[in-house]
């Protein structure tokens, strides 16, 4: 559904249902928030061993190239 169809739907209801209206949409703006944060929630333990790994990689010099690491993190998020 498109934004400007809820917008249009919003519109042909009742003023006196806008508040409830506007409750849900907060609610699943809420929902939309916690799921695209899930993967980034790791226990301190996970991170912990995570850093370690990544330290001893570096020391050993099994590092991925600057350029490689900066081309996924475009791919990824641009």
């Amino acid at each position: 559904m498109s934004y400007e169809t809820v917008i249009d739907q919003i519109k042909s209801l009742p003023e006196s249902s806008l508040e409830e209206v506007s409750r849900y949409i907060e609610f699943l703006l809420y929902q939309q928030e916690q799921t695209d944060m899930a993967p980034l929630i790791e226990s301190d333990e996970v991170f912990e061993e995570k850093m370690e790994r990544g330290y001893a990689d570096a020391i050993e010099g099994r590092g991925k190239p600057m350029e490689d690491v900066f081309s996924d993190l475009s791919k990824r998020f641009i």
